[in-house]
């Protein structure tokens, strides 16, 4: 193949049409489960605060800095209605947006009929099965989410060279995340680095070429500074003993899983780094397959490149880690942004895309192994999405509930908050609770999921965390198993010290103070709640 043939391969309407449907569809099943998702409660209760301060006014992670403000912006009016529309609005408008960048780039690199489909689903299986520090894409809705859709973008213009393009649609990405657009652009900086040493190899002028995409470079650059100003200001004229602690707090306390990978335990270090370091091994290997079969397209070759580059950039991490091990204070204020992030996406996107080509390949070719090849990736697909439609038949509850004791009792209690308690009531509740807000509409004094991102914010959020939660065990500080757990003097403590007028918990152990909830019109077999008298 070529890619002069790319260009030339029509493709009705209709059929692309089509193929967005379908990969929205598979967006769909991968990820539509019954709202709140796992990180939606955390993202859409800032946005509707955001537009509307005096919902849960006083928590203390609504009311700390925005470091999404472009996404706030354009999608915040949204939560005027419910969160829940505004969650399958917003997923809606994700999963086809992504969905329609993907045919654009599938299908320039494989024009055949519905190879963008086999791949998107061999993407996010890829994905969720083979990652190495738990990023994703198809999921609940969030900034990153719509920020992907302009990397992709950018990828499909890359292809063809067309950098002013690729720089603005960059841009664009990092107005939606700082650190899902400014990698991608460190990489196709790279890139661009690599094919202008090679142009002077051949007597070109680089000169030239960087003149001619200067204008894509400064609006690109303008659009990224609405993204990355506000994540700067997060901890601009903070006390650098406030930022040092923050950072340790957010990446080894708080986030070790996406950001210090060999702080983890050894099992799970094994794990990761096998599932991801076959995969990396199998990109090498449908790589060279493809050169021998004589598929050699410039598209293909590039976004391998993106995924090698974002391949560099984890590696980097680990060194990093690794060689300030004894210096954490410096560890953690490079570690915060998220080396491992962009691996998860690009190597699982490269493969895809390296399977369909060769499959396309062999078949153009009457090879028997690539209908063999063609099964197997549509086995594969098919048994992952499968599992994913068994799982959520069995276990419909919504992402951000299930960590809770008896999620259909969490919903009741929540409902009843929402009914029976003032708007500007502040809850003590289980720390790894993720839905309350949503569910209530009142503001928590601290919760693990919800870290403010701003220094002090966070400072303060672990404070709380660690003055509530947890007591020592050992000679060491450990998380109780809930509220109930640390006893009634700490509780009233903690609820007077932050101004608490309710505790929501579990009744396993049951504390010395009045209960408002269950009682004799509601009951509860799992969860209890206490009021607080002045």
């Amino acid at each position: 193949m070529n890619d002069e043939a790319h260009k030339s391969v029509p493709q009705p309407r209709s059929a692309r049409i089509a193929e967005v449907l379908l990969i929205a569809l598979v967006f769909f099943v991968v990820a539509g489960d019954p709202a709140p998702h796992t990180n939606e409660p955390h993202y859409l209760c800032r946005l509707k605060h955001y537009w509307n301060p005096a919902w849960c006014a006083g928590d203390l992670f609504l009311d700390s800095p925005e470091a999404h403000l472009t996404f706030v912006w354009v999608f915040g009016w949204v939560t005027k209605w419910s969160l829940a529309a505004t969650a399958w609005t917003g997923r809606a408008a994700a999963w086809t947006l992504l969905a329609w960048a993907w045919q654009r780039l599938s299908l320039r690199i494989v024009p055949a009929p519905f190879a963008a489909v086999l791949a998107a689903a061999l993407w996010v299986s890829l994905t969720q099965t083979a990652h190495l520090a738990g990023e994703w894409v198809i999921g609940g809705v969030e900034a990153k989410c719509f920020a992907y859709v302009f990397v992709l973008l950018a990828l499909r213009e890359l292809v063809d060279r067309r950098w002013n393009r690729v720089w603005l649609a960059l841009g664009a990405a990092t107005a939606l995340h700082a650190l899902v657009g400014g990698w991608s652009t460190v990489i196709c900086g790279g890139i661009w680095c690599l094919e202008t040493l090679q142009c002077n190899s051949a007597r070109r002028d680089p000169l030239r070429s960087f003149r001619a995409m200067l204008p894509g470079l400064v609006g690109g650059g303008l659009l990224a500074l609405v993204g990355v100003v506000p994540a700067l200001l997060l901890t601009w004229n903070e006390p650098r003993d406030v930022v040092a602690e923050a950072n340790q707090i957010y990446v080894f306390e708080r986030l070790p899983h996406h950001l210090a990978l060999l702080s983890l335990p050894g099992a799970e270090i094994a794990r990761r780094l096998t599932r991801h370091g076959l995969l990396i091994a199998a990109l090498w290997l449908l790589s060279s397959a493809n050169r021998r079969l004589g598929n050699v397209d410039a598209g293909l070759a590039t976004v391998t490149r993106f995924a090698w580059g974002a391949v560099l950039i984890a590696a980097i991490g680990l060194v990093l880690e690794l060689a300030l091990w004894s210096h954490p204070a410096l560890a953690a204020a490079l570690l915060r942004y998220y080396w491992f992030r962009l691996t998860d996406v690009a190597v699982p996107l490269a493969v895809a895309l390296q399977v369909v080509a060769l499959i396309a390949a062999g078949l153009s070719q009457y090879r028997s192994w690539a209908a063999w090849g063609l099964v197997a990736a549509l086995v594969a697909v098919g048994g992952h999405l499968t599992q994913i439609c068994r799982e959520r038949l069995v276990n419909p509850v919504p992402p951000s509930d299930r960590r809770m004791l008896d999620p259909a009792a969490w919903v009741e209690a929540c409902e009843w908050v929402a009914e029976n308690t003032p708007p500007d009531a502040l809850f003590l509740t289980p720390r790894l609770n993720q839905s309350f807000k949503w569910r209530t509409g009142r503001p928590e004094v601290a919760t693990r999921k919800d870290v403010p991102q701003d220094a002090r914010s966070m400072v303060e959020w672990f404070h709380r965390l660690r003055t509530i939660y947890y007591a020592e065990v050992d000679g060491e500080l450990e998380p109780a198993p809930s509220l109930a757990h640390v006893g009634t003097e700490r509780v009233l403590a903690a609820a007077r010290q932050y101004g608490a007028k309710y505790v929501l918990t579990d009744n396993r152990h049951p504390l010395q103070l009045p209960i408002a909830y269950p009682n004799a019109t509601h009951a509860n077999d799992t969860y209890v709640i206490y009021r607080i008298d002045d």
